[in-house]
């Protein structure tokens, strides 16, 4: 038999934490966060993740998920390319410990550098819009220079026609049209589930409930019905216009080529003066000349626009009452067919494959009015600002978590090798390093942050996450330089410095290796103050505008409280939880790591 190999002190510390079940309990609330704050797109999105349309399959959610014009934070686009590559690291990294361990570290470094240099050229936005509608735009321009008359008076072009909804259909890409059938019936589908609702709202209000469909149709209607009583009114006078059209052209053609002519020599004199004016040596006679010829080339195109404003005034009538007769019946065609064809073309969408939770992007207009919140459930209530709730709420967990990570990898990045220094070379160097821990620790940091984006009028979340991790590393400092000033004087330093090592080989390798384990129990409770900071930045309304930040939504909340105080409760609570279950796994950690409470 082979002897049992010793536990390590990682297998030490984890065994020892399983059997705290409340830190287990926090560590399993917290993974849930993590997981569903990563994979958010997955449970609130209005981009299906698999749609089968007229027998094809698409995939729209994975090719908007890199999208800048969809997705806008940078921290989200942050998130979805790690939705990719975390899987992938994870993977390589436990098949690699098995099979090839020499390649891990050169793994785990190429997977970190592939994830910041792709996330910097999706921040560019190069990644193109996945409707790829180009074609439409260029037809459209097409049309127009094909149905207008080319003339240099625009009164004599042709009354060009609007693209029709054929035209469109023709040119449209086939996720352009994908889009707003799945727009079409996810709203469709929103009203239905919230019709139980519209009952009881009917009968406080004596109106419909204006879910986004409904409003859609009744904004769709009155307009139909506007170009109908429009058509109706000025058929008429269109109709005698039209047919008297030709006459007025002929009427004021002659006039109009009167006028082209004395504008092309109007054109000439004042660039003959302008070219000669400033000449020196000009005759007086020569320049009284041109003069000459500019005031009377003034004075005939007047006499001639004079003349001819009867018959141009006539012409402009008689074609706008025509173009808008016109214009009128071809955007009622255009609204009749459409929604025809949204009716008929969403019975071929056989299979949909929905985010999990709600059908809307944080970002997404959610419709309706905030009147109707009081009679709908809270899960399917919106913001102030018409958006989702809930999808808020989901992406949300995304701005807490990359604060509280990326803050204190900054303070780590600080703090340790600073601490790490003092403590190792003690003395003057630890004097002045500990020095100025202790000025920059005088400085609060929720006050900097206040100070400087109070200063630098910017309220990007990039930059409250750099404020955090800069000012909150002495904590570190302070605690890495006490752990190291114990390990400089046991006996491994003293082989190690006889070996001949050099001073930064043995601080970084050998004495900080040691020194870094105490400091977890730091990691938890920095992540806390981090996440509070930032929630309490947002709550105070100097957060990052439009930002899904769960202190947002608790400003949101406070700015219509008591009337909606509903929109408070619900990121609060999600806050309190994470902070808890954070505060939880560190005090599960630390008991973990103290010797004293080990059974084995």
């Amino acid at each position: 038999m082979k002897p049992e190999q010793p536990l390590t002190h990682f297998q030490i510390v984890y065994h020892q934490f399983k059997k705290n079940p409340i830190g287990i309990g926090a560590f399993w609330v917290l993974l849930i966060f993590s997981l569903i704050g990563l994979y958010a797109p997955f449970f609130a999105s209005s981009k299906p993740l698999l749609v089968i349309y007229d027998k094809k399959i698409y995939f729209p959610l994975f090719r908007y998920l890199f999208y800048s014009g969809f997705y806008t934070k940078r921290v989200d686009l942050f998130y979805n390319l790690l939705m990719l590559t975390l899987p992938i690291t994870v993977t390589g990294y436990f098949l690699l410990k098995k099979w090839a361990s020499f390649l891990l570290t050169p793994f785990i470094w190429s997977m970190l550098s592939i994830q910041i240099i792709v996330f910097v050229i999706l921040a560019l936005g190069v990644v193109s819009h996945p409707e790829g509608n180009k074609g439409l735009t260029a037809a459209k321009q097409e049309h127009l220079m094909e149905k207008i008359n080319l003339r240099e008076d625009p009164l004599l072009m042709d009354i060009h026609a609007l693209p029709s909804w054929d035209f469109e259909l023709r040119y449209s890409s086939d996720y352009a049209k994908l889009n707003l059938l799945l727009r079409y019936r996810m709203r469709k589908k929103q009203h239905e589930k919230l019709s139980p609702y519209a009952k009881l709202y009917h009968l406080e209000t004596g109106k419909m409930m204006p879910t986004l469909f409904y409003v859609d149709q009744i904004n769709t209607n009155q307009e139909i019905h506007r170009l109908n009583s429009l058509i109706e009114k000025i058929q008429k006078e269109a109709e005698q216009a039209k047919q008297t059209l030709p006459q007025k052209i002929s009427a004021y053609l002659p006039s109009s080529m009167a006028m082209l002519m004395a504008k092309k020599e109007l054109e000439q004199a004042k660039k003959h003066f302008d070219e000669t004016v400033n000449l020196s040596g000009i005759p007086k006679e020569e320049l009284r000349s041109i003069k000459t010829r500019l005031s009377i080339a003034k004075t005939t195109y007047s006499a001639i626009e004079k003349e001819g404003l009867p018959s141009r005034l006539a012409l402009i009538k008689a074609k706008g009452i025509v173009q808008k007769w016109e214009y009128a019946k071809q955007k009622r065609d255009y609204l009749l067919k459409r929604r025809a064809w949204l009716e008929e073309e969403q019975n071929k969408i056989s299979f949909i494959f929905l985010p999990l939770l709600r059908p809307f992007h944080w970002e997404d207009d959610a419709g309706g009015q905030q009147s109707i919140n009081k009679y709908i459930p809270w899960w399917t209530r919106t913001r102030v600002n018409r958006k989702d709730l809930v999808s808020a709420l989901i992406f949300g967990i995304r701005i807490s978590l990359v604060v509280g990570v990326t803050a204190v990898l900054i303070s780590l990045m600080i703090g340790i090798p600073v601490g790490t220094i003092a403590g190792y070379f003690a003395g003057k160097t630890d004097l002045i390093l500990f020095r100025i821990i202790e000025v920059w620790e005088a400085m609060p940091t929720f006050f900097m942050l206040l100070l400087i984006i109070a200063i630098a009028q910017n309220k990007s979340i990039f930059l409250v996450i750099g404020i955090l991790g800069i000012f909150g590393w002495t904590g570190f400092g302070r605690f890495i330089r006490a752990e190291v000033l114990k390990q400089r004087q046991l006996p491994y330093v003293l082989a190690c410095k006889s070996l001949g090592y050099s001073h930064g080989h043995i601080m970084f390798s050998h004495v900080l290796p040691n020194a870094i384990p105490p400091i977890l129990t730091l990691l938890p409770f920095s992540m806390m103050v981090a996440i509070t900071s930032e929630a309490g930045l947002s709550f105070l309304g100097l957060g990052e505008e439009g930002s899904p930040s769960w202190g947002v939504l608790m400003d949101e909340g406070r700015s219509v409280f008591p009337g909606e105080g509903y929109l408070l409760w619900p990121p609060a609570i999600l806050l309190t939880i994470l902070l808890i279950s954070i505060a939880l796994v560190g005090d599960g950690i630390r008991d973990a790591l103290d010797p004293k409470l080990r059974t084995f």
